[in-house]
């Protein structure tokens, strides 16, 4: 699955998804800006990048938010859940994709720190 130029850059060996069965699976899309490699400190700008970040993958592979059918959000900090449903429905303001979200000690788990959030997506595949 191609890596989408005005997403994040991944690590090497880290593919931003892939197809299968008519579907994309998307893992760990989070808030970090394209070219500084920054997270927002702000927890709802955070959340609209992540989302951009979604975006520009999908579209990178053929696809729109729109194709967007599961999301897990996983939060470091249950207190930042109501920013990031602030961005979502802004994101999605009608007919919004499942979503489920999870607590966790840290969604981050790479190097630079900052992120708050971390999505997993499950994508119609086009």
């Amino acid at each position: 699955m191609p890596q989408s130029d005005a997403a994040p850059e991944r690590m090497r060996g880290m593919v931003p998804g892939v197809r299968a069965g008519g579907f994309l699976f998307l893992s760990v899309i989070r808030g970090r800006e394209p070219g500084t490699g920054r997270f927002p400190e702000d927890p709802l700008e955070q959340a609209r990048m992540a989302l951009k970040n979604l975006a520009e993958v999908l579209k990178a592979s053929g696809g729109t938010l729109a194709d967007v059918v599961k999301v897990t959000l996983y939060l470091g900090d249950l207190r930042h859940r109501d920013a990031f449903h602030q961005a979502w429905m802004e994101t999605f303001p009608t007919d919004p994709p499942a979503r489920t979200a999870v607590g966790v000690a840290d969604p981050n788990a790479s190097p630079g720190g900052g992120a708050l959030f971390a999505l997993d997506v499950i994508a119609l595949a086009r």
